[in-house]
């Protein structure tokens, strides 16, 4: 396993590209599972010359849910900001592999957030109990912080 990170930002790009053609973005989209995704050539065509790990269909089978902003909030603070309720982002948070992610995809697709793709690839290529943690912190954190001027 290589562990040099991908490029994120450039990942979405070549999603994004007219390289990538409409049904290929459709299959990943309407890809009900991961191991549905791991099964897709458009997964071969987003790492040409790579043989694709868990990482890289974690990567693939988000893709499509998200755009990319530089500028974007985390994704917890924009869950927040569109009331997802506690119990759906403690639910991903508290899932085991590979409902987790289908679950944080139900979330992406009802909210379609744009995310920034460094840090959120980074997230999904590690994703593990902190990452979650990560989520859930931000979520909260941007739920109650105070407002300005209070103390």
């Amino acid at each position: 396993m290589s562990s040099e990170l991908p490029d994120f930002v450039a990942l979405r790009a070549r999603f994004d590209s007219e390289a990538f053609s409409n049904g290929e973005r459709a299959k990943l989209r309407r890809a009900p599972d991961l191991e549905d995704v791991s099964l897709c050539p458009a997964l071969y065509r987003l790492f040409p010359g790579q043989r694709p790990d868990d990482r890289h269909v974690r990567l693939a089978f988000l893709l499509p849910c998200c755009k990319h902003d530089a500028k974007a909030k985390s994704l917890g603070a924009q869950l927040a900001k569109q009331n997802v309720s506690e119990a759906r982002v403690s639910q991903v948070a508290r899932a085991h592999s590979p409902l987790d992610l289908i679950q944080l995809r139900r979330l992406l697709t009802h909210i379609e957030p744009a995310v920034n793709w460094e840090e959120f690839g980074k997230s999904l290529w590690y994703w593990n109990p902190l990452s979650k943690r990560q989520l859930v912190e931000d979520y909260y954190l941007a739920q109650f912080s105070p407002a300005k001027g209070d103390k």
